[in-house]
């Protein structure tokens, strides 16, 4: 099995990320994102960790895999949750482990 890197996503992965991003909401909910509001999206979570944090699954310096996670405070845990969203693996890279 082939290797893989997974890294903080950095903010000149922002192409692929929000490619990624359309993709996973064609696949899965038949919807097409606003090229300028998912862009936007994107580029305000690279900047402001504050707002969530992007991981990617890199393969021989090609990005490959993607997800995101965000905090959520939760009274009645008294304590952050986290949500991981936004995951999409490449088609050609799925099913390797």
């Amino acid at each position: 099995m082939s290797r893989f890197e997974i890294r903080p996503a950095q903010s000149d992965d922002w192409e692929t990320i929000i490619e990624f991003n359309c993709r996973l909401a064609e696949e899965t909910e038949d919807k097409r994102l606003d090229p300028a509001t998912i862009s936007a999206g994107v580029k305000a979570v690279l900047a402001d960790s504050d707002k969530g944090r992007y991981f990617v699954a890199c393969h021989q310096d090609q990005l490959v895999g993607q997800l995101m996670h965000t905090r959520e405070y939760s009274d009645w845990r008294n304590g952050h949750i986290w949500w991981l969203q936004s995951v999409y693996v490449h088609p050609e890279f799925r099913r390797q482990g």
